[in-house]
């Protein structure tokens, strides 16, 4: 009988006890009723609104086929069960034969064997009867277990070598025993196989829309129904080795390429669904305060990260135990390594080489043992661990931005941007003193934001698969340190000593990393900051030709974030170089002790396994160190923002309403006050002081009437919105009480699929809120008035009608399913302001806030809002807060009038004292008669209806082209030729996504970015000197090692020992990744500028069609991949080449050419679709993120959070999905090629075995490069993977550009001196396959001239505004300004000589100077001059505010900063930004599209202003309003695409026949005698 029968039968039974425990432990325990429990008092109700996890998402699947399965299953588990029935029959056989001859061993034997055999024969008959749901799943996972461990104890015991068989008592048949044991050792390899092959449970089914996007359902080409991951039914050996992939490796091999609905669907505990509730549970329960007696402070990282600690328990601690077993067998093979080596010393002649054979397979067995260990430990980390926790940060992050206070819209630029426009201080750097006092925190910028939900989130979660060699090295070090010990003795000491050297150096280094990569972070978040403010404002750039100027500001601060990055990358570099030359100066201390100062003989036995030992000890801590102090700076960034002051939260709609009112209020715009530890985050901020400067609303004390219309109305600046917000608890309280209901933000989730009556449409309690500038999303027009609300066809047509949408919808090819572009960039600000409004009279609200909805429209579509919608009947009873400039036509059918003036209430009470008090004097047109006064409204009605039965004609004409910021990518059709119901056409094309390997172009882009030949040569001489020197190394141990054995002329240790110093690589390998990191960062530079480049002059068509998600998706996390990884993952997979090439050629050998071809193509192939995948489905990500942090405070005004937040987590389950299985593929090909690589070290091992030809010495050399073969293969994974973004950048680089910026020979420095315009022959259109959107326009204007275009929705207007900026070429015809053909000009003088004056105002951050001063070309009186012009501040003269004015004028101060998109601004003060604008630049040609943003007095001040400052330049504006252009020298009336009349206004006032008569005849007959007189007064 072999050797150890005793001690494996007691480790057999202790298994089996062990089993017997975890089985008790994980027993179904009998529900316990526990009532809620709150932590501090955060939950002040019972209802969590942001619950939005149903009970079918946390389901894996329906089984599919189940009573088939189970059928099979049970025939298995029967033929388990008869097994081991046999096993318990040989084993009595033994026992009683034990017994008979009383040999205590083997009957104690025989009997704890018998034992075990009872209970695993227990277990696989309780299996036969068990399901999924009833402990099926654990019970075959012990079997596989036991049975294994019983198959692995036997044979290892019978392989052992011993001298002669012998039986401890007098057997005539001593070989029965032989025979029993043998049969028993078969039957339990056949059970192990058996069990571990079992499948666990039945394939499964899950509906794909329950977690997928319709679209995404639709484009599903696997109808298979079992589409969940296998992982959930799979066997423990398919668990083991990955097999469940192999489904989606094949898949990616089969499809051309692989779409999201074609992957299994993950498990539900995997979905983001049941993540977020996890975590968000975590938040409320888990605190840190009382774990520690020191006082955390928000934003240390340290509470969030005892969060996360505790919400992946289980993950990490089946991490840790992993990490800790792998650790102790990690030292196996070189233990196993040194035994044969010594083996080869003593038998060189190999007489007996069953030892021999006995050291090479457990070489081989614990090689393989420590992959699949390996395998199981990076699977639980990438695919369980990081995807859990990037789900749980992002979805905390996007639901805590659903319920933080709009801070970024409402604050100035981050202080660190003060400075950064000044161009007069040059030498301010971000890393001055001052700028390092900023906090990390500060998220100003609705960018910074989005850096965190991308950037920030995947750093951390990044590093769940860095943190165990945290627990394996300290195990390491200690077991490496024994083993060393029994090798070299004391001299491992003195050796290990040497690390004591490194550890300051670690220390400074850490310190260093952390800084740079605080500083890398903060320019990084200030790079997409300006790209998001930049793609935001592409058109106006366009304009006014500061592509270049800009340009050279975002490569400012690239230059300054690659400058972190070169730091980051020579630390590395450094903390490489130690890490690679610890264990080098530990080998030589510790051999020179060794072999000098103790005289010992270094064997082959010791040399070799001793450096593999010493190499172990250093390489686990060499990535991890660096990558946590990044992971701790981005986990600090996210607590900091967690905790950022949040609105009160809203209780569930009850029956017991509060007025909407204020009382003794004061209120100021929100501020970045980040919450103490003792408060909820949504206290009144009333504890923090107002900073200066911030605007407030002082002592309100007003009550708006319940089911009214109130009007709020006031000068530009006096606080309207900051009142509106106030009600909507946007803003901050100081004092007092603001008292409305609040809609709840499940309200819209809650309303979803459900259709009341109409007469209980409305309902109590719920508030829509229509802000100044229009928040749409990229959908349908239908989608975004329904707002998710289902759709009742009555309804939706009134208020398509009040809302004066239908004939909008009418010249729009799709009518309301036209896709609305980002930021509604396809259609008018009218249209726009229409739409948002109809979503507000649709919704279900009963409070409607209104903020200045009929500015952006003119009189005739002001009066049809106000009469047909807001005094409507689907107005009636809904109480409204309106505020609105046009107090003449408001204030009549006002209940409740509110007037303020800066700050301050001006008037309150009834309408009628309203119109007889001084206060709407003020606010009035001078003098002048009202507008379309009531006795007016039917005649101004008839002649309207008349005016439209005159053009009902078919049009053609470019659909939303009312205003200069409408699109070029929708154009309508003639409504005659509406055909049948057709698919809408998208506006948004779908993201286009690489199929096939990576091209060779994208391989020679990075190569040629990094360097020229030069370079190359540099790098490849390096690399190959760094390559040679570990042959060099194990060969002159080897030399060495041998002269001890006597095999050449011993020479003295210390002549081995230097040769051996010199030789070592350190300096080579440190030099190469010092030339590969220069190259990456001259390749970041190149590549960067070249993305950024053809962005910024493609053509304005790329813009309107590509979504700013997926272009911030290219500058923001595929660069950062380029930057940090790309070069890392290209240089150590050509590091790794030689050994590859090697590896490569011994598996062909091994394992046959079709493995070969294999894992390079069908693994290839799938691996580099998962990378797609998951970078296609970040944009939605992207674009979700930046649509919600731009209208939160409409979501949370009409109560959308929580279906916004549900939305979120389908698009974060569309882009977990393909991430998932990245990371399981590639564990799917690593673990067979590291068993390969097993395989090879095994047949090595064998073939040193049966040579005798092969000494000690030879063979320590050649095992010792066997093993580097079991390299990860993650580099080579990851390469291809990283090549995927610079993909994605190439293809964008190479987009069609708009024509040249300069054309020879320009135009002279003074061109336009007149102003002359002649059009010739001007025909247009946006594409050569659509209509005529211009007809043959012929028209000159003279140097000087005032010239109006008025024109309805798609006359033209627009695209001939367009057409001077050559945004849109003439297709037939041209443009003359002063006497110069445009189309010859270069873009950049052609644009930057003439101005336009928009629609949609644009600003950028900054400061007030450099808004309006972007090339600091002019003098601070200038500006300050141009300031007064517009009358942002008063005139020179004025006396100066005291320092504490409530409400000081910031205008006053060039310094005072600008948020991002001047959102620290009204509308109408940012019109007038780009007025002053304007007047600074002077130029002899100004295009304006004007727009009512501001109040009359106001008006009329900024038209004289014009008449006054531009007397001498050409003007062209396109009018929404008669009064403008009454007074100009001449009006264009378009129609059509063709001008229908061009001529003074006098003139065309005197013939009652012509358009613009009726057009002025329709404002009603006060109004029309006044135009008649302003016309004639000239």
């Amino acid at each position: 009988m072999p050797r150890f029968q005793l001690a494996v039968a007691i480790a057999l039974a202790s298994a089996a006890v062990l089993s017997v425990g975890f089985l008790w432990l994980l027993r179904p325990k009998e529900g316990k009723v526990q009532l809620p429990v709150t932590t501090d008092g955060e939950d002040q109700y019972e209802h969590d609104a942001f619950d939005v996890t149903q009970p079918e998402d946390i389901v894996d699947g329906e089984p599919i086929d189940e009573q088939a399965f189970w059928a099979r299953n049970r025939f298995r588990e029967g033929l388990l069960s008869l097994t081991f029935a046999i096993i318990i029959a040989l084993q009595t056989t033994s026992l009683g034969y034990a017994a008979y001859f009383s040999h205590s061993h083997s009957i104690a034997v025989s009997s704890l064997q018998l034992a075990f055999a009872l209970y695993v024969e227990y277990l696989a008959v309780r299996a036969i009867n068990r399901d999924a749901s009833s402990g099926h799943t654990a019970t075959i996972i012990h079997l596989s277990i036991l049975s294994t461990l019983a198959a692995v104890l036997l044979g290892v015991s019978a392989m052992v070598p011993e001298k002669a068989i012998t039986i401890s008592f007098d057997d005539p048949q001593p070989q029965l025993f032989e025979v029993l044991w043998l049969a028993t050792l078969g039957l339990y390899v056949f059970a192990a196989v058996g069990a571990a092959t079992t499948p666990l449970g039945p394939a499964l089914h899950f509906p794909p829309d329950r977690i997928y996007s319709a679209k995404t359902v639709a484009n599903i080409t696997n109808t298979e129904p079992d589409n969940v991951a296998g992982i959930v039914g799979a066997s423990v050996w398919d668990f083991l080795l990955f097999s469940y992939t192999t489904k989606v490796v094949m898949l990616g091999n089969v499809a051309e390429s692989l779409d999201i609905g074609d992957l299994p669907i993950v498990p539900g505990n995997m979905r983001a669904t049941f993540i977020f509730k996890t975590m968000r549970q975590a938040l409320r329960t888990i605190s840190l305060k009382k774990a520690f007696i020191w006082h955390l402070q928000p934003g240390d990282g340290w509470e969030l990260a005892y969060r996360l600690l505790r919400v992946n328990g289980a993950g990490l601690a089946t991490q840790t135990i992993l990490a800790a077993s792998l650790a102790f067998l990690w030292y196996t093979p070189p233990f196993f390594l040194r035994q044969l080596v010594r083996y080869l010393e003593e038998d060189p002649l190999r007489v007996n080489r069953s030892w021999g054979w006995f050291y090479a397979i457990c070489l081989f067995v614990t090689s393989g043992g420590i992959h699949l260990v390996s395998g199981q430990l990076w699977s639980i980390s990438t695919t369980t661990l990081q995807v859990s926790i990037k789900v749980q940060l992002n979805s905390i992050l996007f639901a805590k931005t659903l319920v933080r206070k709009d801070v970024a819209s409402s604050g100035g630029a981050a202080e660190a941007n003060k400075d950064k426009d000044k161009p007069k201080s040059p030498d301010a750097t971000p890393d001055d003193a001052s700028e390092k006092k900023d906090d990390d925190g500060d998220f100003s910028s609705k960018a910074q934001i989005m850096t965190l939900m991308t950037t920030d989130v995947d750093r951390v979660s990044e590093f769940s698969w860095h943190l165990f060699p945290l627990v394996d090295a300290p195990i390491e070090i200690v077991i490496g340190t024994v083993f060393l010990y029994t090798l070299l003795g004391v001299s491992s000491f003195f050796g290990l000593a040497v690390t004591c050297l490194f550890l300051p150096l670690n220390h400074f280094a850490g310190k260093v990393v952390v800084g740079a990569q605080d500083n890398l972070m903060k320019a990084r978040d200030e790079r997409v900051a300006l790209m998001n403010e930049i793609l935001g404002a592409i058109r106006m750039l366009k304009f006014m030709a500061w592509e270049r100027s800009f340009e050279k500001r975002v490569i400012k601060i690239r230059e300054k974030e690659l400058k972190y990055q070169r730091l980051n990358y020579t630390i590395e570099t450094l903390w490489n170089a130690i890490w690679n030359a610890s264990p080098i100066m530990v080998t030589l201390v510790a051999f020179f002790h060794f072999t000098v100062i103790r005289r010992e003989v270094l064997t082959p036995s010791i040399a070799f396994t001793s450096v593999s030992s010493f190499e172990y000890l250093f390489t686990p801590l060499l990535d991890v160190l660096n990558i946590l102090q990044q992971s701790l700076v981005s986990l600090r960034r996210i607590e900091k923002y967690l905790h950022g002051l949040e609105v009160a939260p809203v209780p569930p709609l009850g029956e017991h309403l509060p007025p909407v009112a204020f009382q003794g209020a004061t209120v100021t715009w929100p501020q970045d006050r980040t919450r103490s530890r003792t408060g909820s985050g949504s206290a009144t901020a009333s504890a923090a002081a107002t900073p200066k400067n911030k605007f407030v609303l002082t002592d309100l004390n007003l009550v708006f009437p319940k089911g009214e219309l109130s009007l709020v109305c006031g000068k530009l600046g006096s606080g309207k919105t900051l009142l509106l917000l106030a009600l909507l608890g946007e803003a901050d309280f100081l004092t007092g009480q603001v008292l409305c209901p609040r809609t709840p933000p499940d309200a819209i989730a809650g309303f979803v699929g459900i259709v009341p009556k109409p007469e209980d449409w409305v309902v109590e309690g719920v508030c829509a809120f229509v802000p100044q500038t229009a928040w749409l999303r990229n959908a349908s027009i239908k989608d975004n008035i329904l707002f998710n609300l289902p759709l009742e066809e009555d309804r939706y047509q009134k208020t398509l009608e009040v809302c004066a949408l239908v004939n909008d919808l009418k010249i729009l090819e799709d009518g309301d399913e036209s896709e609305i572009g980002e930021r509604g960039v396809n259609l008018s600000g009218g249209q726009k302001a229409r739409v948002s409004l109809a979503r507000a009279v649709y919704s279900r609200a009963s409070i409607l806030l209104l903020d200045d909805v009929l500015s952006a429209v003119d009189a005739h579509t002001a009066h049809h809002l106000y009469t047909e919608c807001l005094q409507g009947e689907l107005m009636r009873g809904r109480t409204i807060v309106l505020v609105s400039h046009h107090v003449q036509l408001c204030a009549p059918g006002a209940k409740y009038v509110v007037a303020l003036d800066n700050g301050r209430v001006l008037y309150q009470g009834d309408g009628d004292g309203f119109q007889s008090s001084e206060v709407m004097n003020s606010l009035v047109q001078s003098g002048l008669a009202d507008v379309a006064e009531k006795e007016d409204a039917d005649a101004n009605q008839t002649v309207e209806e008349e005016i439209e039965e005159a053009e009902k004609a078919d049009r053609v004409a470019p659909a939303g082209q009312a205003s200069q910021t409408s699109s070029t990518a929708v154009t309508p059709v003639p409504t005659a030729e509406k055909a049948a119901k057709k698919s809408p056409r998208k506006l948004i094309e779908e993201e286009v996504r690489a199929v096939g390997r990576i091209k060779r172009d994208v391989w020679s882009l990075y190569v040629t970015a990094c360097g020229k030949y030069g370079y190359w040569s540099l790098f490849v001489f390096v690399l190959l000197l760094a390559a040679l020197s570990p042959v060099l190394e194990n060969g002159w141990l080897s030399i060495w090692s041998g002269a001890a054995e006597g095999h050449s002329q011993p020479r003295s240790p210390m002549f081995y020992i230097g040769i051996y110093a010199l030789i070592t690589g350190v300096v080579f390998i440190t030099l190469r990744l010092l030339i590969l990191y220069v190259g990456s960062i001259h390749a970041s530079t190149v590549l960067y500028k070249k993305l950024l480049e053809n962005v910024l002059f493609a053509k304005i068509r790329f813009h309107d069609t590509v979504s700013r998600g997926r272009l911030l998706n290219r500058f923001g996390k595929d660069f950062e991949g380029i930057d940090s990884n790309l070069s890392d993952n290209f240089g150590r997979s050509i590091f790794n080449g030689m050994s590859v090439l090697t590896t490569l050629i011994t598996i062909t050998a091994v394992g046959g050419w079709p493995f070969f071809i294999a894992i390079l193509i069908v693994y290839g192939q799938t691996s580099r679709d998962m990378r797609r995948l998951d970078s296609v489905t970040r944009s939605p990500l992207y674009s979700i993120y930046g649509e919600t942090i731009s209208g939160v405070t409409i979501i949370r005004a009409f109560g959308a959070s929580s279906k916004f937040l549900r939305d979120m987590l389908c698009c974060v389950d569309t882009n977990t999905s393909p991430y998932y299985w990245m990371w399981g593929v590639n564990r799917w090909l690593s673990v067979r090629f590291n068993l390969l690589s097993g395989c090879i070290v095994g047949v090595t091992a064998v073939v040193a075995v049966v040579t005798p030809t092969i000494d000690a010495a030879l063979a320590g050399f050649t095992l010792a490069f066997a093993s580097t073969v079991t390299q990860d293969v993650r580099r080579f994974v990851s390469l291809e993977q990283s090549m995927v973004a610079l993909e994605r950048i190439k293809e964008y680089s190479e987009i069609e550009r708009e024509p040249a910026e300069f054309v020879e020979p320009r135009p002279p420095a003074s061109w336009p001196s007149n102003g002359a315009i002649e059009c010739q022959d001007l025909v247009i259109r946006y594409a050569p396959e659509l209509p005529n959107v211009l007809h043959n326009v012929n028209f000159s204007v003279k140097p000087g001239e005032k010239v109006g275009i008025l024109g309805r929705t798609g006359s033209g207007k627009s695209t001939l505004a367009l057409s001077f900026f050559r945004f849109v070429e003439a297709t037939e015809g041209r443009i003359l300004v002063d006497g110069l053909d445009i189309s010859k000009v270069g873009l950049t003088d052609l644009r930057s000589k003439l101005t336009i004056i928009p629609q949609d105002p644009t600003i950028l951050s900054g400061t007030l100077r450099s808004t309006l001063d972007v090339f600091d070309e002019y003098k601070d009186p200038e500006i300050y001059e141009a300031l007064r012009r517009v009358h942002l501040i008063p005139p020179e003269g004025t006396a100066q505010e005291a320092e504490d004015t409530v409400n000081a004028n910031v205008f006053r101060d060039l310094d005072s900063p600008v948020s991002e998109g001047g959102e620290n601004f009204s509308t109408g003060e940012k019109q007038l930004l780009c007025m002053a604008r304007a007047i600074l630049k002077r130029s002899k040609v100004l295009v304006m599209d004007e727009v009512d943003i501001v109040d009359y007095a106001t008006d009329e001040l900024i038209s004289k202003t014009i008449r006054h400052e531009f007397a001498d330049s050409t003007i062209l504006t396109i009018a929404h309003r008669l009064r403008t252009v009454i007074d100009y020298n001449r009006v264009m009336l378009l129609d059509e695409g063709k001008i229908v009349e061009f001529d003074s206004p006098a003139a065309l006032l005197s013939n009652p026949n012509s358009k613009f008569y009726a057009l002025c005849k329709a404002t009603g007959g006060n109004e029309f005698a006044v135009l008649k007189k302003m016309a004639g007064a000239k």
